[in-house]
């Protein structure tokens, strides 16, 4: 792994220890903030203090914060941090509360996520505090809105018919996929939603996901949110039958690991498995 890459990761995992000191210094009460694997902070420290691989680090930092709200009530606030979060992945937060009831929980989770997705916009810095106080004013004011308000904004037909899922292919053409970190999270992304095809690291990136619509385009959310010089989606093939791939891996077609691709090996790829008319999308080749 490049210098570079592991720097990455050390300030990320040093600013999540020094975010997570910062919170239990603030919500001290009995049970307030809860590890949900306290030996996850001991691999953190042994990480930065020594020469261990990122690929050692096997779980992410989690944990419960217990917000005060009126009546005498708390506030659940689950938090999960991935590796590179702040600087390239966005936390994972969920919220639970009786107090709030189904409608008005619905609302606060799109609430949420629009939160979320401005923040990722903002300066890569922590935001937990941040977001934890904007959630409790947030509690606070659903707590005294009415019901009604919310349930007549998200009432749903009864037994509705669910469409039919149907695949869909995606083709994504990057100017470069280098980072030893985007490129182990491609294949965790790709794997964890279930999705089969390959990414082409180097110079031109190609990534090519076949699955489940809902699933292919959460894969498409997640990896344009990172940091690229330049990326986009060349073609999308929707309703498709059947997929091509048994499984998703990384493909090289080159000798050096991140050189320039060796385009003949790469065509005749294309071609063994059918996608022959994806050399003009990508490169404008007969």
């Amino acid at each position: 792994m490049a210098d570079e890459e592991l720097q990455t990761y050390r300030r990320c995992i040093g600013q999540q220890l020094e975010e997570l000191e910062m919170l239990s210094s603030i919500y001290c009460g009995t049970g307030e903030l809860q590890m949900l694997d306290a030996g996850v902070v001991a691999d953190f420290n042994e990480f930065l203090e020594t020469d261990t691989p990122p690929s050692s680090l096997r779980s992410h930092l989690e944990y419960m914060v217990k917000l005060s709200v009126p009546a005498n009530q708390r506030l659940d606030v689950r938090v999960e941090l991935p590796h590179l979060y702040p600087l390239l992945e966005q936390a994972r937060v969920s919220v639970h509360s009786p107090l709030l009831g189904k409608a008005k929980e619905q609302h606060l989770k799109i609430e949420l996520e629009q939160y979320l997705s401005e923040k990722r916009e903002e300066d890569p810095e922590p935001y937990i505090f941040q977001l934890l106080s904007w959630l409790q004013e947030q509690i606070e004011a659903l707590i005294q809105r009415p019901a009604s308000e919310f349930e007549l904004t998200h009432l749903v037909p009864p037994e509705q018919p669910q469409p039919a899922a149907h695949l869909e292919r995606l083709w994504i053409y990057s100017h470069h996929i280098k980072s030893s970190a985007k490129r182990q999270e491609l294949i965790r992304q790709a794997r964890q939603l279930e999705l089969t095809g390959f990414s082409r690291p180097g110079k031109p990136g190609i990534i090519c996901v076949e699955g489940q619509t809902e699933q292919v385009q959460e894969f498409w959310r997640t990896i344009k949110s990172l940091r690229w010089q330049k990326i986009s989606v060349v073609r999308s093939e929707p309703r498709q039958r059947r997929r091509v791939f048994e499984t998703f891996s990384e493909q090289l077609f080159n000798e050096e690991d991140e050189g320039i691709m060796n385009m003949g090996q790469f065509i005749k790829f294309l071609e063994a498995h059918g996608f022959g008319y994806m050399k003009s999308e990508l490169f404008g080749l007969a």
